[in-house]
């Protein structure tokens, strides 16, 4: 069960999300796989002619697949299927998780995911660092997920009996979305437990939702935003207007479980908080590096801020946080953020599929690393599995304790 009364959004996977992009996609989240889903289209590919060099030494993979083709004693794959396979092999001599090809249903799918709802189980997915199984970073309220007895930190081993292990972000998520009153039998492993056991969900229509605000003890306010879609910045800045009105003494941003969106809702979003001075830097090839200012019209520039994040906070999640920490703006409290500060462009291939390809890196306006590092809180508070089965939420408590602590200062 979520620690949080709300219910929290991964956009771009399907389980309900976990893949990222930005403008042109900032792309901080592979979440596991989290990246930043391009604002527009793939690009289209023209078709290159290789060079007289690159085409002599790409002979040897066509003597290999004549030789396959004559020789091999088995179940030979289609044509798609070996050239997919070849082109993956490439992406593994990148040493990039982030860079990843999309098969058009793939590449359909988590487009889809978009439009603000999808069909799944209700629940964010990550993929860890360390192992590279995926695992559940929160589950939704009142959604499929919850109510089965699926829990943040929950191993997904196997959807419907299928092992995940070898199978990248993208490929689980696929297996666990499915159509709409369908049943899908997850292999769950779980800290406390020794043996894995099955899960069966049933899979509904999820809404996504944006923006959460309300009024705490003390006259604290809290706005609580799932992901940085493209109408991100219009409805943040509305909510906020809102709170902002009823006058109160401090304001908590919530972006736990937030893997991310787009790069330029990410600068409009900090730029609320921020004057003036960066919001972040990315460096692409040759180390040539832009710098992304804030926009200078913020409308929440004094009021004291607690910025909550944790292991889902999530390529455009770290932007912001990381921005507001550098400035000295808010005080990050939770647990270590994800950690991926890569960009992503996606292409559109001949066939309908999509390269999603690393760009630059980006860093905070101090010029901190993200990608695998994260962002390490200023006040650490971990969520204890006592605190999730008791529906208690030890963060929020804090932000509430430490902004209580704060002068109140008038909005400027």
């Amino acid at each position: 069960m979520s620690v949080r009364d709300s219910f929290r959004v991964c956009v771009i996977t399907v389980l309900t999300a976990v893949v990222i992009g930005a403008t042109f996609i900032s792309g901080f989240a592979t979440g596991a796989a989290l990246m930043i889903h391009e604002p527009r289209p793939a690009f289209a590919t023209p078709v290159p002619t290789p060079l007289p060099d690159e085409e002599a030494q790409f002979q040897i993979f066509w003597e290999a697949w004549r030789l396959i083709e004559g020789n091999f004693d088995g179940e030979i794959p289609d044509v798609r299927t070996r050239t997919y396979g070849a082109i993956e092999g490439m992406l593994r001599t990148l040493n990039d998780e982030h860079t990843v090809l999309l098969s058009p249903e793939y590449s359909a799918i988590f487009n889809e995911d978009l439009s603000g709802s999808f069909e799944g189980i209700g629940a964010s997915v990550r993929m860890r660092n360390e192992d590279g199984k995926v695992v559940i970073a929160e589950t939704f309220k009142d959604q499929p997920a919850e109510r089965a007895g699926l829990r943040a930190g929950d191993v997904i081993l196997a959807v419907d009996g299928e092992p995940l292990q070898g199978k990248n972000l993208y490929e689980a998520i696929a297996l666990i979305r499915g159509p709409e009153g369908t049943i899908v039998r997850l292999t769950i492993e779980r800290e406390g437990i020794k043996q894995p056991f099955d899960v069966q969900v049933e899979r509904a229509r999820i809404e996504i939702p944006l923006v959460e605000t309300k009024m705490l003890e003390g006259n604290i306010a809290y706005i609580s935003l799932f992901e940085f879609s493209e109408p991100a910045p219009i409805r943040f800045r509305a909510a906020l207007r809102e709170l902002l009105a009823q006058k109160p003494r401090g304001l908590i941003l919530d972006l736990r479980g937030n893997p991310g969106g787009y790069l330029d809702a990410a600068v409009e979003i900090g730029s609320e908080f921020i004057a003036d001075g960066l919001i972040l830097r990315a460096r692409s090839q040759g180390e040539q590096e832009t710098e992304y200012p804030a926009t200078g019209d913020g409308v929440a520039v004094y009021i004291p801020l607690a910025v909550l994040v944790d292991g889902g906070t999530a390529s455009a999640s770290e932007i912001v946080a990381g921005a507001l920490q550098d400035h000295g703006r808010a005080v990050l409290i939770g647990e270590q953020t994800f950690g991926k500060g890569t960009v992503q462009v996606g292409y559109t291939l001949s066939d309908g599929a999509e390269l999603r390809v690393t760009i630059s890196h980006w860093f905070t306006p101090n010029g901190r690393a993200i990608e695998k590092e994260g962002l390490t809180p200023d006040i650490v508070v971990k969520v204890t599995e006592a605190d999730q089965e008791a529906g208690r939420d030890p963060q929020l408590a804090r932000a509430i304790e430490y902004l209580m602590a704060q002068k109140t200062m008038e909005q400027g």
